[in-house]
């Protein structure tokens, strides 16, 4: 299921990093330095200009007690920004002047022998643990450390990344849940240095994340369906569910399977730009509304990943153009031959309530507010989007209602699935009992079943760690 009246809940896990280091080492605005760091206009879509006034203090970092203060001849201009709410985040801080190089050296040193130190981070102490990080060099010398803390029950890390190139030295800061992926943050690095070196603009890719990948529009058959998509690989299409919209990806699940595959996700019927389908709406049209963007974008033969409504569009899909489906993964699923155990009016209430907090209790169990909370700061990345129309949920709602009464036809076909399948779910799921996932992996021959214990309908994106493992084993 999707998300509904979420958007915008704030984060405690908000950092700015930029001009960490130089906090205290003296400096005068500049604009032929300020002109050589990067802009919102290089970033891709969603990123915006952050205060870098609000940077974290250092504290207790004895590693870094030795580095000068106010080194005369240096000035530097500093320059944040960050995608979304609060994170991923991005700080940049360009040096120039006769001791520049000298200071770099000596912040590389200091650095290179950091173990631990603390921040100070809205009012709260953590530790963080800092080591040398693998990294390609960029410019003249580079050299890269990676720092990580917990906050909030959150694992948070972020890159930095110091360089020297031509007559400037600077660095650059990358933070985002868990560790960023190095990959993105070299594509800032190297942005961050083409800009240094000629000072004219030098745009980071749109493809870093599935949040920055552009919404395009696809003129199907069955009208117009909007997606993103981003990597490269076999094609993967993942498959939202009731009320979503593509904003309700988790984007470190996507962007992870964007490793190793083009991943579309789109927007159902009804849904964003997507066209409206005829009522009644039907699961089956859903999924010949799939199948058309799957023609007109020439995917070929498809691997599918569905969520809750979107598994049951998964598989009336697979049932309805088997010639197009090599794989499913069915995420929280539930069977459509009529055996199909609702989940209590309570809980559909709580989901429906478009309340943050009784919607993520829906989706998370108690004990997992760290999930809870990864989970809002991973979406809020994404460019705001309007929800759902309540017409379109409505009529979703009674596409899932024939599906559970058995009256669909594609559902009422689903042993006859004979592609490989993979159905898991959470132990803990409070909209979609157990007992769901057990019938649809007997019902669907040489299913393979995986739960997993004290996690609820939002269980990949809990589970990720160990989850995106199996999916590829089981894609491969």
């Amino acid at each position: 299921m999707g998300l509904r009246g979420i958007r915008g809940v704030e984060v405690a896990a908000a950092i700015t990093l930029a001009a960490v280091l130089l906090s205290g080492c003296g400096g005068h605005r500049a604009t032929a330095l300020h002109d050589r760091l990067l802009s919102a206009a290089d970033l891709p879509a969603g990123w915006s200009a952050a205060p870098t006034t609000n940077a974290p203090e250092l504290t207790n970092t004895p590693c870094l007690s030795g580095l000068p203060k106010n080194p005369k001849g240096l000035t530097y201009q500093t320059a944040g920004f960050v995608q979304g709410d609060s994170i991923p985040n991005f700080g940049e801080v360009l040096a120039s002047g006769g001791q520049g190089a000298q200071v770099w050296k000596r912040f590389g040193h200091a650095l290179a022998h950091c173990r631990t130190g603390t921040l100070q981070l809205g009012g709260k102490k953590v530790t963080v643990t800092v080591h040398s990080l693998a990294f390609p060099r960029i410019g003249r010398s580079s050299s890269a450390y990676a720092w990580t803390f917990t906050l909030s029950g959150i694992r948070l890390g972020f890159d930095l990344v110091l360089f020297q190139t031509g007559t400037y030295a600077g660095y650059l800061s990358y933070a985002d849940l868990g560790s960023p992926r190095t990959s993105t943050v070299k594509a800032f690095a190297r942005a961050a240095v083409a800009k240094v070196k000629s000072g004219s603009t030098a745009p980071v890719p749109d493809t870093v994340s599935i949040t920055s990948a552009p919404v395009q529009t696809a003129n199907t058959s069955l009208g117009r369906v909007s997606y993103r998509t981003m990597g490269s690989g076999p094609p993967l299409v993942l498959i939202t569910g009731y009320s979503g919209t593509m904003e309700g990806w988790d984007r470190r699940f996507v962007d992870a399977l964007a490793q190793h595959h083009r991943v579309i996700v789109f927007d159902n019927g009804g849904v964003g730009r997507t066209q409206a389908l005829p009522a009644p709406l039907t699961i089956d049209a859903l999924a010949d509304q799939a199948s058309a963007l799957v023609s007109t974008l020439h995917l070929g033969r498809i691997d599918v990943l569905g969520w809750s409504m979107g598994s049951m569009i998964a598989q009336a899909l697979a049932v309805r153009r088997p010639s197009q489906v090599r794989r499913l993964v069915l995420c929280a699923s539930f069977p459509g031959n009529g055996t199909a155990v609702p989940p209590s009016r309570q809980e559909l209430n709580a989901f429906e309530s478009g309340e943050p907090k009784k919607v993520m209790a829906a989706l998370f169990p108690a004990d997992q507010t760290p999930a809870q909370n990864g989970y809002l700061a991973a979406i809020s990345s994404y460019p705001a989007a309007p929800p759902a129309p309540a017409a379109t949920v409505a009529a979703q709602g009674h596409a899932v209602d024939a599906w559970w009464a058995g009256t669909d036809p594609a559902g009422k076909r689903t042993a006859t699935i004979a592609v490989p399948t993979l159905v898991a779910d959470g132990t803990a799921d409070k909209l979609d009992p157990l007992a769901n996932s057990r019938a649809l992996a007997k019902l669907i021959p040489k299913a393979r079943l995986q739960l997993y214990p004290d996690a609820g309908h939002a269980f990949l994106f809990q589970e990720q760690a160990t989850f995106l493992p199996l999916i590829e084993s089981f894609l491969s």
